[in-house]
């Protein structure tokens, strides 16, 4: 190969990969301008709800503020973002923060979520904030008891 056509062909490696970045950046640029714009539609709803003042009753405005909240929802995991926290599933370190702990209720099973204090989120694989949680806990006698009972 001659010096000239390695030149070219160091070129063409260059533009390549310089528009395959392009292409990346116009994907997340589009991907970003989706995601707030369905953010803005939210806010026009908020606006919209503050605007019909104390005139709304409760349960119209609960009504509101639940529509507003799942509009939002929406928007986030149909941009990937991950819901973490359950009632019912297991407790993980990974993914949960136990901020209190109950005994465990009939038919419940040991660090089995029983409620959901704030709710956790993923995105890409990556936990931007743990799901604070209440566990269940077995009774360490009574679960004592019953395993020399079955003994």
């Amino acid at each position: 190969m001659t010096e000239q056509e390695s030149t070219a062909a160091a070129a063409r490696v260059a533009y390549e990969g310089a528009r395959a970045l392009a292409e990346r950046d116009a994907a997340h640029r589009a991907h970003t301008e989706r995601l707030l714009l369905a953010c803005a539609d939210a806010l026009d709803a908020c606006d919209r709800l503050l605007a019909a003042g104390p005139q709304q009753d409760a349960a119209a405005c609960r009504h509101s503020v639940g529509l507003i909240a799942r509009q939002l929802e929406a928007a986030a995991t149909g941009a990937g973002l991950e819901l973490i926290g359950a009632v019912g599933e297991r407790a993980d370190p990974a993914t949960h923060h136990v901020v209190a702990v109950r005994p465990a209720p009939p038919g419940t099973g040991d660090d089995e979520v029983l409620e959901v204090a704030r709710r956790g989120y993923r995105y890409r694989g990556h936990v931007l904030r743990a799901a604070r949680v209440v566990v269940a806990a077995e009774d360490r006698t009574q679960a004592a008891r019953k395993g020399t009972a079955q003994g």
